[in-house]
C-alpha cells in the first residue's frame, strides 16, 4: 500500500522475494556491481543502495533475497525494478530464479 512519507510526497514500493542459492552472496555481487555508480552501504546478510531518489533495500536469508525499492515517480520505480533485475541475472548467470515484483 502506498503511504505518505515524511516529507508529504505518496511513495510507492517494489518489492521482490527471489528464492536463489545463497543469496547474500549474490547480494554482495550485485551491491559490489552498483558501488561503482552510486553508494552502498552492505552488511552481511543486508543491504542498502542508494540509486538518486530512489533508496533500496535488500536482505538475504538463508534460500531468498528480498528487495524493496521506494520512490515518489512511477516511472524511476519501473526503471530500477529492470536495472536491478537485468543486475541480479548479470551477477548470477549460473543460476536460474525469477523476479516478480509486486507494486504498492
Amino acid at each position: 500500500m502506498s503511504e505518505i512519507h515524511h516529507y508529504g510526497y505518496l511513495m510507492l514500493h517494489a518489492q521482490a522475494s527471489i528464492l536463489i542459492p545463497t543469496p547474500a552472496r549474490y547480494m554482495a555481487r550485485l551491491c559490489n556491481h552498483f558501488a561503482h555508480r552510486v553508494t552502498v552501504q552492505r552488511e552481511a546478510t543486508s543491504a542498502k543502495v542508494s540509486f538518486p531518489n530512489a533508496p533500496c533495500e535488500m536482505q538475504a536469508t538463508d534460500d531468498h533475497l528480498e528487495i524493496r525499492i521506494e520512490t515518489d515517480d512511477a516511472a524511476t520505480l519501473e526503471r530500477l525494478q529492470g536495472v536491478v533485475t537485468r543486475h541480479l541475472k548479470q551477477v548470477a548467470p549460473e543460476e536460474t530464479f525469477e523476479v516478480s515484483w509486486s507494486v504498492s
